[in-house]
């Protein structure tokens, strides 16, 4: 009994490192400690050991660690080496000890799971705390604790065991208390303008549909389930297209012939570089002297100034003009209000992205990093455009390395390094893949990369461990998350995966054993 609550206690302090409320201080290292003293205080090894010789997934997650380790032999750069292998640790530490210590019972395996819930919701209030008390506060350091990437990952697994709570729960107040948490989540999704967290959730759902399809003996159930996913599935794709349509329909005044001057008598410059933004050309109808001359009647602020988003005022400016249709001049300047000229002044560029829970500004955002590349090719903080970038260079950095890789500790160097050489507008920043699976197969090669890939294929034919419904999720969660994020690359990551990967897998063992006593 001793040994189930100390288990308990050391799942209680993952799940709160799974969020990063723990990995900022030495609360996480003493987990660690306190995970492994557990471990050998149970002293049962030779349980311990047939049960590694069982467990095909523990052995594929040991696999990956000693790979990292093997990895060191041909690095250069030790200390970002050594540096990943700290992050890997929960790799090594935590498989070890959950899949060959005492399974939870049921009640401890809930609790766990309460706790986790609770964690994100006590987190997701203290992001709306800074959100409100902290003027412009960015999207991406609304959770302290853990970046919104992996956040949204969390949110996707906990929306997930919600709607399981929905669908099992016999008590009607459970059920609606879980409904209600689901939709406070995905909102959250949606302020943390989380792209990958939004696919996930569409892929979970049609994933959970197929899987239980013929577990599910109503008829008429299983068409309503499947006609509400199409249902949700063509809004969200109309909302897109209208949301598109919306944005490259060109509306007054560039559905007009150009006009040479102002209202003032002064000339316009009309770039014609064809850069749209809601409707209209963003660098048509620009007189540099009037704007800047109206401009510093409306703001203490110089329209050369830098605001808090690191560019000029001046670039917030136009196109805030641009987005309301307005001329950038002194007549369009004297048109905006005052509300609208302190949003500018904070480096708001958009009436749009004034709207926080909002499908239209994601849609928004994406089209005019589009357009960007369209006319400049710029790809430099463009969230998705930098990526195909930054997979580019990987790519080449793994062709010249193919069979093993550049090892554990120079894949940062090597990837900097090509985005220097092909003169990126990348180069210099701290940015290397954003994919997981081309990480792998920089670090490892591809022998490295086919042996983690039997490794864990091994493990779930074996051990069937995709028949395990919370185990299917996290695993769809891990894999698409890897196509546009190292997610193993940091501790966050990696404890994710792994602490809730083990987590189910231990609690079907459990729920064996209890099922064979019976």
């Amino acid at each position: 009994m001793r040994q189930q609550i100390h288990t308990t206690l050391y799942f209680l302090f993952l799940c709160l490192g799974v969020i990063g409320m723990t990995t900022s201080n030495y609360l996480m290292n003493m987990a660690w400690v306190f995970m492994a003293a557990n471990w050998v205080a149970e002293w049962d090894m030779r349980r311990k050991f047939s049960d590694f010789k069982t467990n095909y997934l523990l052995q594929a997650w040991l696999l990956l660690f000693l790979i990292h380790l093997v990895g060191m032999l041909w690095t250069s750069n030790w200390a970002y080496g050594l540096d990943d292998l700290r992050k890997k640790l929960p790799l090594l530490l935590v498989p070890l000890v959950v899949l060959t210590s005492r399974p939870l019972k049921d009640k401890q395996y809930r609790c766990v799971l309460f706790c986790y819930i609770g964690a994100m919701l006590v987190a997701s209030v203290v992001g709306w705390v800074r959100y409100f008390t902290m003027p412009d506060l960015p999207y991406r350091d609304i959770i302290p604790f853990i970046s919104h990437i992996r956040y949204s990952l969390n949110l996707c697994l906990s929306i997930t065991l919600l709607g399981w709570q929905v669908i099992r729960a016999r008590s009607f107040q459970v059920r609606l208390w879980a409904s209600a948490l689901s939709i406070y989540f995905f909102l959250y999704l949606i302020l943390l303008q989380s792209y990958t967290g939004c696919i996930i959730l569409f892929v979970l759902a049609l994933a959970m549909l197929c899987h239980y399809w013929n577990k599910i003996g109503n008829r008429k159930l299983r068409t309503a389930m499947l006609t509400l996913w199409c249902l949700v599935f063509v809004a969200v794709v109309a909302s897109v297209g209208i949301n598109i349509h919306s944005y490259y329909r060109l509306v007054p005044p560039s559905t007009e012939p150009l006009e040479a001057t102002t209202a003032n008598g002064n000339a316009y410059v009309h770039l014609q570089d064809g850069m749209i933004e809601n409707g209209n050309y963003v660098n048509n109808y620009l007189c540099e002297e009037e704007l800047w001359r109206e401009w510093n009647k409306r703001d203490p602020h110089d329209m050369y100034d830098t605001c808090a988003t690191g560019y000029p005022i001046r670039g917030a400016l136009v196109r805030y003009l641009n987005a309301k249709g307005l001329t950038k001049d002194s007549l369009g300047v004297a048109q905006l209000n005052d509300n609208e000229v302190l949003s500018i002044a904070k480096g708001i560029a958009n009436p749009v992205y004034e709207k926080r829970l909002s499908l239209q500004r994601m849609v928004y955002v994406m089209c005019f990093e589009y357009e960007n590349y369209r006319c400049y090719h710029s790809v430099r903080n463009f969230t998705m455009l930098q990526r195909f970038e930054l997979w580019k260079n990987g790519w080449k950095v793994f062709l010249r390395s193919p069979l093993v890789g550049v090892g554990t500790g120079d894949v940062v160097d090597k990837c900097h390094l090509e985005l220097v050489k092909s003169r990126s507008e990348l180069a210099g920043t701290s940015k290397h893949t954003h994919n997981q699976y081309l990480t792998l197969l920089i670090t490892f090669g591809l022998l490295g990369f086919v042996l983690i890939t039997w490794a864990f294929v091994r493990a779930f034919r074996r051990q069937r461990l995709l028949h395990i419904t919370p185990f299917l999720v996290i695993t769809l969660i891990t894999l698409i998350s890897f196509l546009t994020e190292d997610t193993l690359e940091t501790l966050a990551g990696a404890m994710f995966v792994v602490v809730f990967s083990s987590l189910f897998v231990s609690n079907r063992i459990q729920e064996k054993k209890d099922n064979t006593k019976l």
